[in-house]
């Protein structure tokens, strides 16, 4: 055949069928998984299931710096699209409301690392539904952690802004400036310089506004029409 006749190079179709194991955390504690449960819901898991990386051959994806407790949260959404702390009941911190919101807000970094847009969504709708019941309790390193790892205009960003400016009491403020990012306390002293002339309530976030803090992937719509979420 001629040089210039060549057939065309066949498309790779990844199959993802079977199981591949990923092993979480620094102890990499291993969990076994269906690819087609996981890739349905993760671009992240679609490239390192392909056989085109040494993993994806392997079988095993290694996740050091997410934690088992967030990737057993994570698998149990993939499955049955619900969030359920009631998995972590085993962990001695379970029942702390702090705890709680640390686990969702772990929840929701590894989300965005793993390109799920929809559960990003529906981690920041259960953070919101907390905050509406007055289950929403943050420690200052909770702060660090989510600006460490998160982009500058991320909306769980936007989210832990608002909610501070509208929650958090000037004095205390003042008190726990110097244990968080400076970045924080600079956009944090922003938004209140625009608070002036509002109610502090103006800023509180709520479940019913859940479209301003959602990832709509880079298009401005309304949660109504096009928002990426799935129902409990």
């Amino acid at each position: 055949m001629a040089e210039d006749s060549q057939p065309p190079a066949k498309r790779f179709k990844p199959s993802y069928l079977g199981t591949f194991t990923i092993l979480a955390g620094d102890g990499e504690t291993p969990f076994e998984v269906h690819k087609d449960a996981i890739c349905q819901q993760s671009d992240f898991f679609v490239a390192s299931c392909s056989q085109a990386w040494t993993e994806g051959r392997k079988g095993i994806v290694k996740l050091p710096t997410v934690e088992p407790n967030t990737v057993k949260l994570y698998i149990h959404w993939a499955y049955t699209g619900n969030i359920s702390l009631d998995l972590l009941d085993d962990d001695p911190n379970s029942s702390g409301k702090r705890w709680q919101t640390e686990q969702i807000l772990r929840l929701y970094i590894a989300a965005d690392m793993f390109l799920d847009r929809v559960m990003k969504n529906k981690a920041m709708d259960t953070l919101l539904q907390r905050m509406d019941d007055g289950n929403y309790v943050l420690s200052l390193a909770a702060v660090s952690f989510v600006w460490d790892n998160t982009i500058s205009d991320s909306p769980l960003r936007v989210n832990m802004l608002h909610w501070w400016a509208a929650a958090i009491e000037r004095d205390y403020f003042i008190k726990a400036a110097k244990y968080l990012p400076s970045a924080f306390v600079v956009e944090l002293a922003t938004l209140q310089l625009d608070l002036r002339g509002r109610t502090r309530g103006s800023y509180r976030p709520r479940l019913k506004s859940r479209s301003q803090y959602h990832d709509h992937g880079g298009e401005d719509v309304r949660c109504s029409k096009k928002c990426s979420t799935r129902s409990a």
